[in-house]
């Protein structure tokens, strides 16, 4: 899988389920990524302003309600790059 499905596929489950709640452990497994590759792909995800990390070190959706939390939605352009490889690539 390229990088760029693997962002295409993390940004469409937090769009299915916007109040998604991971810690970076939760996601390397939800995603069946190694941690650098699933870090570099949650990174890149919250520099385009759609996933931002909490406090309690866990990665949700940015504008995305939580109980008892107040936020606002935050939208920016993340290109979405169609591939037919498998392995992920920084490159």
């Amino acid at each position: 899988m390229t990088f760029a499905i693997a962002v295409d596929r993390v940004r469409a489950a937090f769009t299915d389920v916007p109040r998604m709640e991971l810690t970076l452990p939760q996601a390397v497994k939800r995603w069946n990524l190694g941690a650098d590759d699933c870090r570099a792909v949650l990174d890149t995800l919250v520099d385009a302003g759609f996933l931002r990390w909490t406090t309690r070190k866990t990665i949700v959706r940015s504008g995305a309600q939580l109980p008892g939390r107040h936020s606002f939605s935050v939208h920016k352009f993340v290109p979405i790059v169609r591939h037919q490889d498998k392995s992920v690539g920084m490159a």
